[in-house]
């Protein structure tokens, strides 16, 4: 490894946690690792950087990468997946005296919803999701991704724009994706390689703005453009209530147990605002992660009762 980076995050911040609940959102496989291991694109160059709990303080992670960086770049591009700028501690206060998120977020505190390394990749993921479940476009993806990308020590790294836009629909569709996806697919990557569409400027500038741009490109309607500013853009407080899952989710935790409307799931939701997106990720972090403390219980318990 060339560079090397300490980050000190806001907030509380689990990373074995976190790492376990964005496995949680996938088919099972294998044990979730100990450290953040992505693959990005810096200067044309592709580049592995690895982030891990530092020894120091629990806020505190260690980033290292491939490819020789000045300690500051590296940071931003480590940070950026594990939420470095995101604080909890004003959803703790907001849920503190809730009955069900009180006891929630303690559990599971530090807990952050881990982003993909580039907002171009999480427009992809996006598309690949519409109207899918989680593990269906989840295999889905990996097939393109494996055709056009590259592999460094084990991981992927993600096709660039170029590399999508000069592909053909027939190469994309062989790949599982949709006619229609692939037409998207390709569609918006020729904007984003011929710099028509400036991924970069989405950063600094408000949802409202960010809706104005997505909704004039195909296939970007309510859902996907909110999924994009939640996990794409990490803001705290965008909902996609058109979110079957959620929908579901919520209801099972905040509602009665049957699944909201999209009405219904906004004023289930309201008392967390500003975070609300936030407090989503917690009900369904939670809500996918009981099964298996729960087992892990049982198995901790029987151990324990055989030992006697």
């Amino acid at each position: 490894m060339s560079a090397k980076a300490v980050l000190d995050l806001a907030g509380p911040f689990d990373l074995a946690l976190s790492l376990r609940a964005a496995a949680s959102f996938w088919p099972a496989q294998g044990a979730v690792p100990p450290v953040l291991r992505t693959g990005v694109y810096i200067d044309g160059r592709s580049t592995i950087t690895e982030t891990g709990r530092s020894r120091a303080r629990p806020q505190q992670v260690t980033a290292i990468a491939s490819a020789p960086l000045a300690a500051a770049r590296l940071g931003a591009i480590a940070g950026r997946p594990v939420s470095a700028d995101l604080d909890l501690r004003p959803l703790y206060a907001l849920s503190a005296a809730h009955p069900v998120m009180g006891p929630l977020v303690e559990a599971l505190e530090g807990a952050k919803p881990l982003r993909y390394p580039s907002l171009f990749e999480m427009l992809i993921v996006t598309i690949s999701e519409q109207r899918l479940s989680l593990a269906a476009a989840f295999y889905i993806r990996r097939r393109p991704v494996a055709r056009f990308s590259i592999e460094i020590d084990g991981v992927r790294v993600f096709p660039t724009p170029a590399t999508l836009a000069a592909a053909s629909l027939a190469d994309l569709a062989a790949c599982g994706l949709s006619r229609r996806k692939a037409e998207c697919i390709r569609d918006i990557t020729g904007e984003i390689a011929a710099g028509q569409l400036d991924l970069k400027r989405f950063e600094g500038v408000t949802g409202a703005e960010v809706r104005d741009v997505l909704r004039c490109r195909r296939e970007f309607g309510a859902w996907s453009i909110e999924y994009v500013l939640t996990r794409g853009l990490g803001r705290p407080d965008c909902l996609p209530t058109g979110d079957v899952g959620l929908q579901r989710v919520v209801g099972r935790c905040l509602s009665d147990g049957r699944r909201l409307s999209p009405g219904d799931l906004e004023r289930a939701l309201a008392p967390f605002a500003p975070f609300r997106s936030l407090a989503a990720y917690y009900l369904a972090v939670h809500t996918r992660l009981a099964p298996i403390r729960a087992s892990r219980g049982s198995m901790e318990q029987g151990t324990a009762e055989r030992r006697l």
